[in-house]
């Protein structure tokens, strides 16, 4: 079997370490979306690979979102929308099919991309597999959003993008401001009364924000579609937890350093995407296990590594340090809510000194969520709660393969069929004019055992492995005399407001084993002379545990072999690569520590809203166009 031989000596990790945390601490939302497009046809092939030469830069990695489409063979059209509180948005529109054909659905269709992403992640596979070019040739009128402060939206009324008060917002006012503003255009374009919406990971987030704090917009969606959906983060096993604590720090750093602004796209990042990430070793071992697989989960099987070079060239696409801090606010508080600006501006704000949650519970727009079991950023745990709280669920889709992570949801092999063509059947059944919410259609999941009520008896047994438990409300797990609570392999049971595990008599047992995990919050608790539970938010707060246990964080993280006989070999050598660069990461966030962490003072700001500034303008090209 072939092998790979890793650098003897540790030097190249030490002069790279500087980016490492970076894009680490980019990734908090995983997704992060470091990722490679399917294969695409020779027709819609958006690379150029003439020469096996590693630092050859790939001729289309320059190409915007308008130029992609317009290689694909598709018409497309620039829109311009001021936000409320001055925002310019940059909206891409595919306004007809391929042969020419004009909308024919009822609904246009919204498009929302992922943290540091933007519209070309919706386009960057070609029209084989672009579920945007496709539902364009389904006779759908498709959208694609920019939110503000990436490549195609960081312009203002009267701010400048170098002005600190430019970065000062979270995802609350990507949520509150930029997709309102968004619909209102679109739907005034289009002469329709609702759209689809369909978010990828912060998508998701800011979609979930708006639907909950501006109710008035709930009737404006026919249907929301969340891949990856992200709402809470007590179970991500993504390694870029361990960052969540220093994300403050690190916020206050890009203040001090860059005005806020963090991981804009550069020159040098896309000559950096167009060496390191061409080169057959540095791809593989860098950008495809390094980064990638370290983040979002292995998958030795269905990830294309085709174009990473364009993707690397379009990402990261910049944001507000507030952003990525925000998310490791909702991971260290356990709560999906607003953002913390400290108790004193908090309670000038919020009238309380902590930041309120958004309500889920009041979003009465049909939902779909489509998830995985190996995404290591929006965990299946996390998804149920979500699941849970949403009283208008149409469906709940656990993808059917046991290696699709963060980003296969966009550019897996198996795209087409796992991800596409389901969404084209909802949309289908949504977008007619008679269609109406009906209740939910949940899937038989083996992977999560809700307790509705409870588990009982005097030699009873419960077995969780490779799932979940959940006792939420006033739900028990009671186990008596010789009973026992196995939780083995990855297991975990949750226990949550009132819930409770009783743990009776002298044989009673809680076994835990492996990585599986009891987490007990609000007022649970475990009671019992047989096991143990575990509170808190579950990311250290020190480099010495991190540094400690890194090994076992890492493989953690890796997915179980399956069904090839070398995916123990292939992922015991992931493991090995991450460890080195994760170790470097450590070093760099120490260094950063030491010299800043007796320096760093919270800045307390606000982001102003400067009346109503929803002026309009818009640009149309076509194919042709030069």
């Amino acid at each position: 079997m072939k092998t790979v031989s890793y650098p003897p000596s540790n030097r190249f990790f030490r002069s790279s370490s500087l980016f490492l945390p970076i894009i680490l601490f980019a990734a908090l939302q995983l997704s992060p979306i470091i990722a490679s497009p399917t294969s695409t046809s020779p027709a819609t092939d958006n690379t150029t690979e003439s020469s096996s030469y590693p630092w050859k830069i790939y001729k289309n990695l320059d190409m915007s979102t308008v130029d992609i489409i317009k290689k694909n063979g598709y018409a497309v059209e620039i829109h311009h929308v001021i936000t409320e509180d001055g925002y310019i948005l940059e909206l891409h529109r595919i306004p007809r099919s391929k042969s020419g054909q004009t909308p024919t659905r009822n609904h246009p269709v919204f498009f929302h991309h992922a943290f540091l992403s933007n519209s070309a992640g919706w386009v960057l596979s070609g029209a084989n597999t672009s579920l945007s070019m496709q539902l364009a040739d389904d006779g759908y009128d498709v959208w694609l959003g920019n939110s503000r402060g990436n490549t195609y939206s960081r312009k203002h009324v009267s701010r400048n993008y170098k002005q600190r008060s430019y970065w000062n917002f979270s995802l609350h006012e990507i949520g509150t401001y930029d997709l309102p503003a968004a619909f209102d255009y679109i739907l005034m374009k289009t002469n329709a009364s609702q759209l689809h919406y369909i978010g990828y990971s912060m998508g998701t987030t800011v979609f979930f924000i708006m639907a909950s704090e501006r109710p008035e917009y709930q009737s404006k969606i026919r249907s929301q579609i969340s891949l990856a959906p992200v709402a809470y983060f007590t179970h991500i096993r993504s390694p870029i937890k361990y960052i969540a604590p220093y994300a403050k720090m690190i916020n206050i750093a890009y203040q001090r350093i860059t005005n806020g602004m963090v991981l804009e796209q550069t020159r040098m990042r896309k000559i950096l995407a167009s060496t390191i990430c061409v080169g057959k070793m540095t791809q593989k071992l860098i950008c495809q296990r390094g980064i990638i697989f370290l983040i979002c989960g292995s998958d030795p099987l269905y990830f294309n590594t085709k174009l990473i070079p364009m993707i690397m060239g379009h990402f990261p696409s910049g944001t507000s340090s507030m952003v990525p801090e925000h998310f490791a606010q909702i991971k260290l508080k356990g709560v999906f809510g607003r953002y913390d600006y400290g108790p004193v501006t908090n309670l000038k704000r919020y009238n309380s000194t902590e930041p309120p949650a958004y309500d889920l519970t009041s979003i009465q727009v049909p939902i779909t969520l489509m998830y995985g079991k190996n995404d290591l950023v929006a965990d299946v745990q996390d998804v149920m709660k979500l699941k849970s709280q949403l009283p208008k669920l149409m469906d709940a889709v656990l993808i059917d393969n046991p290696y699709f992570n963060h980003v296969d949801f966009m550019w897996s092999t198996e795209v087409n069929q796992r991800v596409n063509d389901p969404i084209k059947e909802t949309l289908r059944k949504t977008d007619n004019m008679d269609w109406k919410y009906s209740g939910p259609n949940l899937p038989n999941s083996k992977d999560i055992s809700n307790v509705s009520s409870s588990v009982s008896g005097a030699s009873g047994e419960v077995n969780i492995s490779s799932g979940a438990g959940n006792a939420g409300g006033n739900d028990i797990f009671d186990i008596g005399s010789r009973g026992h609570l196995d939780i083995t392999d990855g297991g975990s049971v949750n226990i949550s407001d009132s819930g409770t595990v009783n743990i009776g008599g002298s044989a009673g047992h809680l076994n835990i084993s492996i990585s599986a995990a009891v987490d007990v919050g609000g007022s649970g608790n475990v009671s019992g002379s047989g096991g143990s539970g575990s509170t808190g938010s579950g990311a250290p707060t020190d480099l010495d545990y991190f540094t400690k246990n890194l090994g076992k964080i890492i493989a953690d993280a890796m997915p179980r072999p399956v069904d090839r006989e070398s995916d123990a070999s292939d992922f015991g050598r992931e493991r090995v690569l991450q460890e080195k660069l994760l170790a470097d990461a450590i070093e760099f966030v120490r260094s950063v520590q030491k010299k800043y962490g007796s320096t760093l003072t919270w800045q307390e700001s606000s982001t102003i809203a400067t009346g109503d500034h929803r002026k309009i303008e818009h640009v149309v090209t076509s194919p042709n166009d030069g």
